[in-house]
């Protein structure tokens, strides 16, 4: 479906207008508050609004006026310097969907420990913008202080690893620069029957001679099962257009993210458009995984959730601006490092800046490969430590100097 695009503030605005004064009338007609043992369309209207700002974690309501609602009213009442009544009266509902309505912090992650220093590369020369300004490619590898690059003309790839044995967790931070033609790319293994031919991921980024290469949605093993696959657009073909048609705390939700030739992505709800929609908006590639993670510049309210809260490898990509990226690997189920939640990951990528970001698969599926060679540890599962085979892989950059 088709979205009319407005100003967010417009919007918001009238939205906000329109509630204030549906409820304004209904209060009017029965001259007393919402309050415990209230029920109606006015108690789940309360509850959104309630959830939008914070003082739910789940999207999930009924339409009774419960004493749980009343103390979250109470906490906005509290929060917004109005008498802790419990009750939804006029005043509490006019500040409630007012635009300045106050909401409850989310709460935030231990912070991590300050990195240490990297080692500094003899960088070659370099253009005003960092990449390569004489020869065709640079190559940096120093495995013991975790650090790798590679440069171009038109591409620049720097991954650091880093840890906090405190919580304890390790993982890796990727940041990507492109300009002129370099752009992602995808492979498939078997694109005339997706979902048959699994390979090793760094099979996949050697035979393609990929300088990055990190696993996607596994899109195909979902549709080889005859499960939901979400939007799938691989090289402007649709492979799969059937996706769930609310936003579900499961995963994987069928969120999206939507790769564009101008270098832009941009993630959407997994039912927000259709596949031929996003192919008229020019959309090149599209990854159904998610939840998504940032929408522009803002964390979305699933990874808040008690459902995603799981310890488990995860790797998310994002975009900071077109020709921008980054990619955040977290390694897990290691003694080292058991994984992280969905909330951790949002957090740190909008500390880098990231403007929109999707979660993409993760566990045993997941791999970052640089130059033909898996750089995250495997993880156990089972009391085996291994990697999933898949079918299907994100690159970026092409050389001959990778290990066959």
């Amino acid at each position: 479906m088709k979205r009319r695009r407005i100003s967010g503030l417009t919007a918001l605005a009238a939205l906000l207008l329109a509630a204030a004064t549906l409820f304004c009338s209904a209060l009017g007609e029965a001259q007393s508050a919402l309050s415990v043992g209230s029920r109606g369309q006015e108690v789940m209207a309360l509850k959104r609004r309630l959830y939008e700002l914070n003082y739910y974690r789940k999207d999930e309501f009924t339409n009774a006026y419960t004493e749980d609602t009343a103390q979250r009213v109470r906490r906005f009442q509290q929060l917004n310097g109005l008498p802790e009544t419990g009750e939804a009266d006029a005043d509490t509902l006019a500040a409630l969907f007012a635009e300045g309505a106050v909401a409850a912090p989310r709460p935030t992650m231990p912070p991590l420990q300050p990195p240490g220093p990297l080692p500094q590369p003899d960088w070659p020369a370099r253009d005003a913008e960092g990449f390569l300004a004489e020869g065709d490619e640079y190559f940096y590898e120093n495995d013991a202080e975790g650090l790798w690059a590679y440069l171009s003309r038109e591409l620049q790839i720097v991954i650091t690893f880093r840890r906090d044995d405190a919580i304890p967790l390790e993982w890796f931070e990727t940041e990507i620069r492109t300009r002129g033609e370099a752009a992602f790319e995808t492979v498939e293994t078997n694109p005339a029957r997706p979902g048959r031919t699994f390979r090793y991921p760094h099979e996949i980024a050697r035979e393609n001679r990929f300088v990055l290469a990190f696993t996607d949605d596994f899109y195909a093993h979902r549709m080889d099962k005859g499960e939901t696959v979400g939007i799938i657009i691989r090289n402007g073909q649709i492979y799969s257009e059937k996706t769930n048609k609310k936003r579900g705390t499961h995963l994987p939700n069928l969120d999206m993210l939507a790769q564009f030739p101008d270098g832009s992505l941009q993630v959407f709800a997994c039912y927000e458009h259709t596949a031929r929609e996003l192919l008229d908006m020019g959309a090149v590639n599209v990854f159904s995984f998610g939840p998504y993670l940032i929408r522009d510049g803002k964390i979305s309210d699933l990874v808040y959730g008690a459902h995603f809260r799981s310890i488990e490898p995860r790797q998310a990509w994002g975009m900071i601006a077109p020709g921008h990226y980054y990619l955040l690997t977290m390694q897990g189920r290691t003694q080292t490092s058991p994984g992280t939640v969905l909330q951790r990951l949002a957090e740190m990528m909008l500390e880098k800046g990231v403007t929109q970001a999707l979660n993409l698969d993760g566990g045993n599926t997941m791999a970052l490969v640089f130059r033909g060679r898996m750089l995250n540890k495997l993880a156990t599962y089972q009391n085996k430590a291994f990697v999933r085979t898949v079918t299907s892989m994100i690159g970026i950059g092409h050389s001959e100097q990778t290990e066959q």
